[in-house]
């Protein structure tokens, strides 16, 4: 037999064996994850849904959003991305889902929890859903995380700490040293070689918690000094005095 078509027998037998997806040259994306959701802005929140397993004619469960801290206890076992909707009656009369925003984390499959946050483009959706990581690497114990939810860079001081921040979340700050006293913090933004500050505050910070602080755009178009939000989680064992967020 011809050498050549000896090996093309071969190629297109072995190719035959490998699953769909192996040909198609990409692992479908599988997430594992438990999550929690943040509301960005204020907006409608209500009748905002996911399917458990990304099929919601199997079932569906409703958002429940605080904008005081994040909401847990949501669990997606399906593909990427995470998509949800909102009910809509549809040409026939019959209740459909309405895909209202999406988030695909990572690539392949996925098991570390996320927190999700939503801004809404329209008063009923759709959303833009941006993600962090919520895992002890990502957001240990005593540290401080920031999300810059804005398409802008800082840079930061924090103590005797410098740090940039990029758009999205940050990587963890130790704050173990800061416990004694209110620990001075600035952001500046540099615009035109020059620095302009967004930010000054003194922020306090405690044993076992964690401490996620949200960067927001300026209330007035016009101003430099943006809005921040303070999301304290206590850590430590939990007891008859104690409750998330605190």
């Amino acid at each position: 037999m011809n050498p050549h078509k000896a090996y093309n027998i071969l190629l297109l037998a072995a190719l035959a064996a490998l699953p769909a997806h192996a040909q198609n040259g990409a692992e479908e994306k599988v997430l594992d994850v438990d999550f929690s959701v943040f509301p960005l802005e204020s907006s409608n929140w209500e009748g905002i849904l996911y399917a458990p397993d990304g099929d919601p004619k199997k079932g569906t469960q409703e958002l429940r959003f605080n904008p005081h801290q994040r909401t847990l206890g949501f669990s997606y076992r399906g593909p990427a991305p995470i998509r949800f909707y909102r009910e809509v009656i549809n040409e026939e009369g019959l209740t459909d889902f309405e895909i209202v925003g999406q988030v695909a984390p990572g690539t392949g499959v996925l098991r570390d929890d996320l927190i999700l946050f939503f801004s809404p483009e329209k008063e009923d959706g759709p959303y833009d859903i941006s993600f962090m990581f919520d895992s002890p690497k990502a957001f240990p114990d005593e540290s401080l995380v920031f999300f810059n939810s804005m398409n802008i860079t800082f840079e930061g001081i924090l103590g005797d700490k410098r740090f940039t921040l990029k758009p999205g979340a940050s990587a963890p700050l130790d704050v173990s040293a800061f416990f004694d006293a209110p620990t001075p913090i600035m952001l500046v933004l540099e615009h035109d070689n020059d620095y302009h500050r967004v930010l000054k505050n003194k922020v306090r910070f405690s044993p076992e918690r964690r401490t996620l602080m949200i960067l927001r755009s300026p209330k007035n178009p016009d101003s430099l000094r943006i809005r921040t939000q303070r999301l304290t989680e206590y850590t430590g064992p939990r007891g008859s005095t104690e409750e998330p967020g605190a």
